[in-house]
């Protein structure tokens, strides 16, 4: 794994979060990515639970849905997903990105931005091998403990 990273070792103050989800880049050429987009599913409730499981109150995203249809990456639209927390009185955003270069080499990263200062709290990526449940369920959960939540238990 190659490591980015967090910004600081203080804690996170805990809030209301918007988890926009991940987003996936599909670099491969392989069009059928149905495998794919079901790591995504099983990876952001892996990721919607150790937020809460950390004290942060996730909160529903749904009166964004149409908006959010609109945007290609929520991780990457220059501080949209930041406008669509604060509509939702999210005191953060979260969001995350998954690159598939290859069948056997894959990047992720999260992000969680503060909503008033519309700066990154934490951001983090690391690169895993292998394209299995297994492999990307390890990889967030690892970039989350020991990157995104360093120090904090």
């Amino acid at each position: 794994m190659i490591i980015s990273p967090a910004l600081a070792d203080d804690a996170v103050p805990r809030g209301k979060v918007a988890f926009f989800g991940i987003h996936l880049m599909n670099n491969d050429g392989d069009l059928d990515d149905s495998d794919e987009r079901a790591r995504i599913a099983m990876v952001e409730e892996q990721i919607a639970a150790e937020l809460s499981e950390r004290g942060f109150t996730l909160v529903d995203t749904s009166p964004v849905a149409e908006k959010l249809k609109s945007i290609h990456d929520i991780a990457s639209c220059n501080g949209c997903d930041l406008d669509l927390a604060e509509e939702l009185g999210a005191d953060y955003s979260a969001t995350g990105e998954l690159q598939k270069t290859s069948e056997l080499i894959l990047s992720m990263n999260f992000f969680l931005r503060d909503v008033k200062s519309k700066t990154n709290v934490r951001h983090g990526a690391v690169d895993i091998r292998g394209n299995t449940d297994e492999s990307w369920s390890r990889g967030y959960r690892y970039l989350l403990k020991n990157i995104i939540f360093r120090g904090e238990g």
